[in-house]
């Protein structure tokens, strides 16, 4: 999406420029080919029986690789331009501005496994997607499941489920909005404009907190397991309260920042691709947070259950000697 925006951008300065030239350029007396630009080169007035050759279009991603290159047309004896064979459009040969055949091949091989991934993960995705939507059913169905510990599992059921839905989403918009192909040079233009990327960045956005929930949650459980080993006496509504601000609350701190930091410094595409690492580490910071967080207390709580085995094994090595 990227090079294709930037690539229109350098097409449009490029047809700008050609109007300019044609504006202000001379007319040639007689009979000539006329001035033109075909939406693919900026072509002079022509002499009549000439082969008319211009440099490759400077807005085309490998041109560094076609420097040198040529585009052709002809202009006949009655001064006007060569046409296709059954066909109105003129005659035109950009065989020295194509890009390589191998890297076509190459680019071609890499959207094949790009496909082939996606289909991979959209499967586990919706597989999983299905089996929490089940697992939550029958702990909200059964009342005797209903407790503390059920719940922060049901949070973190939900999480999961709401993490497939919006990668899900989020495919979904982007194909909608990348498969659409423009039928002119002005559609082209306001390809991408905002009002275009408003649904695809606001599923991005929402995959993106779905995201951070999800690893909250599992910070959750780690803390709340951790909690029941350390502490004899606790309130359990509060520790709801808390955990639940934890989960769904903390991921909108560091999601609005980054937001803003988007729409600021990055307003491009869906907001997919990340240009400045430091905007994406306004997401990345508090996850690799959570998990090492997460892996401190996962050590503690082996530490503590491997302790308390030990101690058992002494009560009943010392009950066995009596």
């Amino acid at each position: 999406a990227s090079l294709l925006q930037d690539t229109l951008h350098r097409w449009s300065s490029y047809a700008t420029e050609c109007k300019q030239l044609h504006d202000s350029e001379p007319f040639l007396s007689g009979v000539y080919c006329n001035r033109t630009f075909d939406h693919y080169a900026c072509w002079p007035d022509s002499l009549p029986d000439t082969k008319v050759a211009i440099p490759c279009p400077s807005y085309l991603p490998w041109i560094d690789k076609v420097e040198g290159g040529y585009v052709y047309r002809y202009c006949t004896r009655d001064g006007t331009w060569l046409t296709q064979d059954n066909v109105t459009a003129a005659w035109r040969d950009h065989s020295e501005c194509l890009d390589d055949e191998n890297n076509i091949s190459t680019e071609g091989k890499e959207m094949y496994l790009l496909h082939a991934l996606r289909l991979v993960y959209t499967t586990g995705y919706s597989v999983s997607l299905a089996s929490l939507v089940v697992a939550m059913g029958i702990l909200i169905m059964f009342r005797r499941l209903h407790c503390t510990r059920n719940y922060i599992h049901m949070n973190l059921f939900a999480s999961f489920i709401l993490r497939a839905i919006s990668v899900l989403l989020k495919d979904a918009a982007l194909t909608h909005n990348y498969t659409k192909r423009p039928q002119n040079a002005s559609d082209w233009l306001g390809y991408f404009g905002y009002e275009g990327y408003t649904g695809c960045r606001a599923t991005h956005v929402f995959m993106q907190y779905c995201i951070g929930a999800n690893y909250f949650w599992l910070l959750v459980e780690g803390s709340y397991l951790h909690t029941l080993l350390t502490m004899c006496v606790f309130t359990k509504k509060k520790l709801i309260a808390f955990y639940v601000l934890l989960g769904w609350g903390t991921p909108i701190m560091f999601i609005i920042p980054w937001m803003v930091s988007k729409l600021i410094y990055e307003n491009q595409g869906c907001w997919g691709i990340n240009t400045w690492m430091g905007i994406w580490w306004l997401i990345r910071g508090p996850i690799l947070f959570s998990i090492v967080v997460n892996c401190i207390l996962f050590v503690k709580i082996i530490k503590i259950l491997l302790s308390k085995l030990k101690a058992q094994q002494s009560k009943f090595s010392n009950y066995k000697s009596r």
